[in-house]
Order: structure tokens, then sequence, then C-alpha cells
């Protein structure tokens, strides 16, 4: 033991041995002093607190400019010393090329993406500087009028919500590892300025020495003085573009509100202050803008993971003369508005995405010849001799441009409700039913029969037997929407009661109705009105369309009154027709529809009578519900007529349904099952019409046998016709024709298309 504590405590460490080596470089500070070239910058960190953590420790990267580069920029700038140089600014400077941690050429490009971590990712890494807090007066902003609470008035305002601002560098791994972004794009990012293979840049600067190390970090020596640099945003208003682009930015903050931060310190007054953001409405599917040309952030708009600096988005500008001849010249927009003031935000905001661009490198000369698409993903007629002015920003590129793109969005089959105030209720219940993205699809074709504003009069409640709905009255923004509804053409009552204060059951069942009104209007492919025939609508039911301009519906069909085409709209993915009123839906259901056909299928009634298949629908007397058809869904119904009906029972496939009388009560049953089942075969889980177009393998309603809980449906075969008129129905395995439709077809009811055929199913 005792020698063991004269070992452990009897022995000091030589001084000598564990003294600091007299090669080690230097702190950054000492360094730099050991350098001789950097004596500006260096009186620049002597007046702030950012000597001190250079001088001692920490880790630390500077991007240190020369004195070569100081003279020249004192020079340019009026200086005579550093002196000379108003503090803010120097202080703003020195924080500008102070980077966290130290990092080495290749460690810069390290970061993070979808598959790992892996050199040549970053491009930009986060200096000591955040933009300082500045007074607004809301009087000179255009701000959003529904989302801006404050009144007008003078707001501290957190430039860029005061994040830390980056700053950017260009390696050769960063261009290896963007095959859509070549060296030869850097002189078109900085024009004058070129990057030489494996050499390296800070924006437009040269960096004549890399990876000096320093005991607490690494220093690069820069051939100019580097400030910080604007974000989009306020790129819009630099100097040296006078005015040219004040209608873009003013556009940009219809989307832009106010919103208080709190309490913070001021840097400059040092005082504690009520500080707020100036926020941009973001959001592609909300029509807002794509992402916050004013934050510093890359938007996330994929995923989760922060690609701030790994990325910067393209901003396109248009100046003002551009954006003015735009509305003047023959444009889509300019034939519905006269000014951007009277565009209504979703408008707006689609027509201002076509400039937003998700990687600024979309907008570099290696992208052109290639389509150019926009954060929405939709082609923009860019071109390089378009642009006027350029300049890479802290959080992106910024382009300003002499010429307005078209937006695709315009040219589609969603342009004219868009763009035309008459449509906006429909356009409102095509948002809600989230399909307006879908008709944006070039890829795909459409037709829509639009329903003005005022055409939403006395049309079928696609929820009731008796029921017609009437819009009586709407806010300007169509976030309330009254509708009358009549109950067999006497006024039931109105939804909601209260327009100021709207239950959310009201909202809600308005903006159902609404969409259900409205898909049925829209058939997703080309209607050719000359070849009377039927289409599918969005809604499930069929119109017919005939004469080359009369499409009719159910309702239409039994009033024999067709709607007319008005004009015809051509779109890049479709025709929008104008038309005289909305197509009506069936009047009835499927009971009603046999009733009045009752001549050819009064049998067949009586077997859903029989079976106890109908559902009596209150307040309505000559109508009813099949029990067995979930009406969320559409079918057909293969109605057996009368013949069929007599073939059935004397095959012994069913009963007589008027002779169960004097059954023992299993028998009757018994009975009542068989009866039921027939009826279901005949129902098929598919709406089909007689247009040529739906054929197949389909299943009936009627299931023999269960597997592993899953019922097992009868299936049939259908070879669809249109000219002649007509299904045919075989055997789904031996491929034996079982029937065809008769003299009786495209008999349309809620949600059933009623075929007759002369022979049951077997």
């Amino acid at each position: 033991m005792l020698l063991i504590i004269m070992s452990t405590f009897g022995c000091k460490p030589d001084p000598l041995e564990y003294a600091r080596p007299s090669d080690l470089a230097g702190t950054i500070y000492t360094q730099l002093e050991s350098m001789g070239n950097f004596n500006y910058y260096l009186q620049c960190l002597d007046k702030t607190e950012y000597k001190e953590p250079l001088v001692k420790g920490g880790s630390w990267t500077v991007f240190a400019p020369t004195d070569e580069a100081f003279e020249k920029f004192m020079q340019e700038e009026g200086y005579t010393t550093v002196d000379d140089i108003p503090s803010s600014r120097l202080l703003h400077l020195v924080q500008y090329s102070i980077i966290i941690s130290g990092w080495n050429t290749t460690t810069l490009t390290y970061g993070v993406n979808n598959t790992g971590f892996y050199a040549g990712s970053n491009f930009k890494r986060d200096t000591q500087y955040r933009d300082t807090i500045v007074e607004i007066n809301t009087a000179d902003y255009n701000l959003h009028p529904t989302e801006n609470k404050f009144p007008d008035g003078v707001y501290k305002v957190a430039e860029s919500y005061l994040r830390i601002k980056p700053t950017a560098f260009f390696l050769q791994p960063y261009f290896d590892a963007k095959p859509r972004f070549q060296t030869s794009d850097y002189s078109f990012l900085f024009p004058g300025e070129t990057f030489t293979e494996n050499g390296m840049k800070v924006f437009d600067a040269n960096v004549s020495q890399t990876n000096v190390v320093a005991e607490n970090g690494m220093i690069y020596a820069l051939d100019k003085v580097i400030e910080p640099r604007k974000t989009q945003y306020q790129n819009l208003t630099s100097e040296e573009y006078g005015e040219k682009y004040t209608t873009f930015k003013r556009l940009l903050e219809r989307f832009a509100f106010l919103k208080e931060r709190g309490d913070v310190v001021n840097e400059v007054t040092g005082e504690t202050e009520t500080i707020y953001n100036l926020l941009f409405s973001t959001g592609i599917t909300l029509n807002n803008l794509p992402f916050n040309p004013y934050d510093e952030s890359y938007p996330k708009l994929l995923n989760n993971v922060d690609r701030t600096l790994a990325n910067g988005t393209g901003l396109a500008v248009p100046t003002n003369d551009a954006l003015e001849q735009y509305l003047l010249g023959d444009s889509i927009l300019g034939q519905f508005y006269s000014s951007y003031d009277d565009m209504p935000l979703d408008v707006l905001g689609k027509f201002l995405s076509t400039f937003f661009f998700t990687d600024f490198w979309d907008l570099c000369p290696s992208n052109q010849g290639s389509e150019v698409l926009n954060v929405g993903l939709n082609p923009v007629n860019y071109k390089i001799e378009d642009v006027v002015d350029q300049k890479f920003c802290s959080n992106g590129f910024f382009v300003g441009v002499n010429k307005v793109y078209e937006n695709a969005n315009f040219s589609t089959i969603l342009g004219p409700l868009l763009l035309d105030p008459e449509y906006t209720i429909m356009l409102k219940a095509v948002q809600d039913a989230e399909i307006d993205n879908a008709l944006q699809s070039v890829s795909t074709q459409f037709s829509i029969f639009g329903i003005k504003n005022d055409q939403f009069i006395d049309i079928k409640d696609p929820n009731s037997a008796t029921r017609t709905i009437t819009v009586v009255d709407y806010l300007p923004d169509l976030s309330v929407i009254q509708i009358e509804v009549k109950e067999n053409g006497v006024v039931d009552r109105l939804y909601p009661l209260d327009m100021n204060s709207p239950t959310s059951a009201d909202v809600s069942y308005v903006t159902t109705t609404l969409q259900d009104i409205v898909l049925n209007q829209i058939v997703e492919a080309n209607v050719d009105l000359t070849d009377n025939n039927y289409y599918q609508t969005k809604s499930g039911e069929f119109i017919y369309g005939s004469q080359g301009n009369q499409v009719a519906g159910g309702g239409d069909i039994s009033r024999n009154d067709p709607a007319l085409v008005v004009s015809v709209r051509d779109t890049d993915n479709g025709k929008f027709y104008d038309m005289s009123h909305a197509i009506e839906r069936p009047l009835v259901f499927t009971y009603g529809a046999l009733v009045e056909n009752s001549t050819t299928f009064s049998r067949f009634i009586e077997v859903l009578t029989a079976a106890d298949a109908l559902v009596a629908i209150p307040n309505v007397s000559d109508d009813k519900l099949i029990s067995f058809l979930n009406l969320s869904r559409t079918f057909t119904l293969l109605a057996p007529n009368n013949s069929a009906i007599e073939q059935a029972i004397a095959d012994g496939v069913i009963l007589d349904p008027n002779n169960l009388s004097g059954l023992t009560p299993l028998e009757l049953a018994i009975a009542k099952q068989d009866l039921l089942n027939f009826a279901k075969k005949h129902f098929i889980q598919q709406a089909i019409a007689t247009n040529g177009i739906t054929a197949g393998t389909f299943s009936s309603m009627y299931f023999g046998k269960v597997i592993d809980f899953v019922p097992v449906y009868d299936q049939f075969l259908f070879e669809n016709s249109h000219v002649p008129s007509n299904l045919t129905v075989k055997n789904a395995t031996t491929g034996a024709v079982i029937t065809e439709t008769g003299a009786l077809t495209n008999i349309l009811s809620n949600r059933v298309v009623i075929h007759e055929i002369e022979n049951y199913l077997k």
C-alpha cells in the first residue's frame, strides 16, 4: 500500500513535458497577426466583442478579407481609415465573416440529405450575423386585409425573423454533386466572375488562401470584403434597381401580415421592446405563396429535412413595366382583370407561383433548352435573354426579368373557374372537394359544364328525393354560403339560419351539398356532344350528350328539358361549357323508376316487395329505397322484365311473390331469402351505361359463400356496345352468353342505371 501511495502521489509531472509546443499554430487572432496581411480586419475585430473568442479559444471558421481587399472596399465607400466605417456596418461585416466551428474545404460541404451524411451536400454555413430590428409604417405596405389584425401605424419588425443569416461558398464537390448545376453557371450567378476548377469562392470573392489552420479553427483569406446579403424579398427594394420591382413587392405583400413576436432586446437601442414579425402566408394547396421569400430558411416543401445549408430557392421577378404591359396585352388574365389589385387571392397566388422555383439552379444557363419547372411543377417559358438583373441573396437566387410568363393553371380547364367571377361558387366547391389540382393536370382530359353563381336555383338536393337547393346569399370571400331548401316546392329552411354566426353543422351541410351538385357537372373525359352518348360524371351519375349542344341528366330527361350549351372555351386539357342551367340529377330512386315503367317491371317490383327489400322514405309516398344498396356508391340494375320473372318462377328459381301465403314460417323465410338473393344478383356493383366505354368483369350484390370472412360475390362479364346500344352479359368463367339488354336501357335513377333484360341472371 505504501508503494502504491508513493507511486501515485509522490511523483510530480515535468512542466516541460506538458508545456505548449513552440511550433503549435496560434489561435485565429494571433495567426492572423502573424500572417501580416490582415491588419484592417484585425482593427475591425478590435472594435467588437468577437476579438476575445478568436484570441482565447472555441471553434471557429473565419472568412478574413486581406488588407488589399479592405483598401479597395474603403476606397469605393469613401472611407480613409477603419475608424470611418460606421460601427453598425463594421459589426455586421465582422459577424458575417465568422462561422461557428472549424471547417476545412471538405467538411465545409458536409451535410445531411435523404440518404445520409456526405461531402458535397452543402454550400452554406451559418454566420454570427442576424438581421436587425427595423421600424416600418404599415401604411406603406399592401398587407393581407383579413390576416393582418393590426391597424396602420409604425411597428418594430424583426427582419427575416432574426434568423441567422448564412454565407455562401462554392467548392468543386458541390458542383460535382449537383448534375443540374455546372461550374459555368457560376458566372451567371455572379456576372463578371468565373469559377476555376477545384477553386473556392465565397459569394463573388476569390479565396486566395484556404485551410489555414489555427489552434481554434480555420482561416480563409478573401480578396473582397463580404457584407451580409439581403433576402430575396429585401432585394426587391435594393437601391441599384431604383423602384423597378415595387409592383411585384406589393403583390407579394397581399399575402403578408404582422404577428406579435413578444418582447425582444433591440440590438440597436439595447432596450427591451415589443417586436413583430412580418409573415407571409405560404402553401401551394391554399393558393398562397409557394414559399416565404423573406425567410432565411429553405422551405420544407417535400419533407422535414432542413435543407437550408444545401439548397437555395429561385425567384424570377418581372419588372414593373413587364407586369403593366402583361395586363394591357392579349393575356389570359388581362381578359378578366384590368388591375392586379382586383384579383382574388387564389388567382393572384397562382399567378405569382409561376415565378417561384424550388432550386436556384433551375434559373441557370445549364438548364436552358430543357423544360423549366416552377415550384408547382408547371412548365415556365423562362429564357436567359429575358434576364435584366441577377443577385445571389442569402436565401436563394434573385433574377429580374423583362417578361411575364403565362401560368399553366390559367390555360387548363380550371382557368375559367379561377378567372371568371361568375363562377366563384363552383370554384369554391371544386376546391372544397380537393380536385382543383387534378383539374390542372394536362395529362388528363376533362369536360366541365359550368354553373354560374346565379344558376344555383332549385337544383335537386343530392341528399333527398323531395328537396331542392337555391343559393340565396354568400359572403364576398365565400367563407359562408347560404342556401334555401324547399321541400316539395315549399320553403323548408335556410342553411345557415344566421350568416353572421353559422353553426359548423350548417356550414358542413352546405359545403357537402354544393360539392355534390358541382361534381355532377364534371366529366373526366372529352365529351362528344354530337355522339349522342352517355358519360359518367365525377358524382357517379350519368349525363347524356346529344344534338351537338345538349346535355341532360336523369332529371332533365324526365322533364324533357336538357341543358343547352351557350358557349365553349377550349383549354389545354379539355373544354369548358357555359350552360343554360345546371344538369339535373335523376329525380327518383330505383323503385320510383321501376314504377314509372311498371308495364315492363311490375313483376320485379313484386319480387322486391315480397323480399322485404324496400325501405320507405319519410314524407315520400311514391318512392322507396333498396335496403341492401349503399348509395354513396353507384350501381347497375339488370332488371328482368315480366317475362323473365315468369321464367324464373317456372324454372323453380324463386316462388311466385304473390303466392307466399299459406307457407309455414320456415318455408316463408326460405322463399323470402331466395327472392332477396335473386334481386341482389341483378344489382351490379358498377354503374354501366351502354356507351361503349365500361366493360369487363364486375360483381353483383349476391354472394353464396364467405372465405376468410370475405364475401365471394357472383361475377359477370360485360361487353358494352354504343352502336347498337346494348350490354351483353356472360358467365365470367365460361364466357357463355346469359342475356342481353332489352328495349328499355339507360334508365337513370338516383345512383343506379337500369337496363331491361329478357332473361334472368343465373
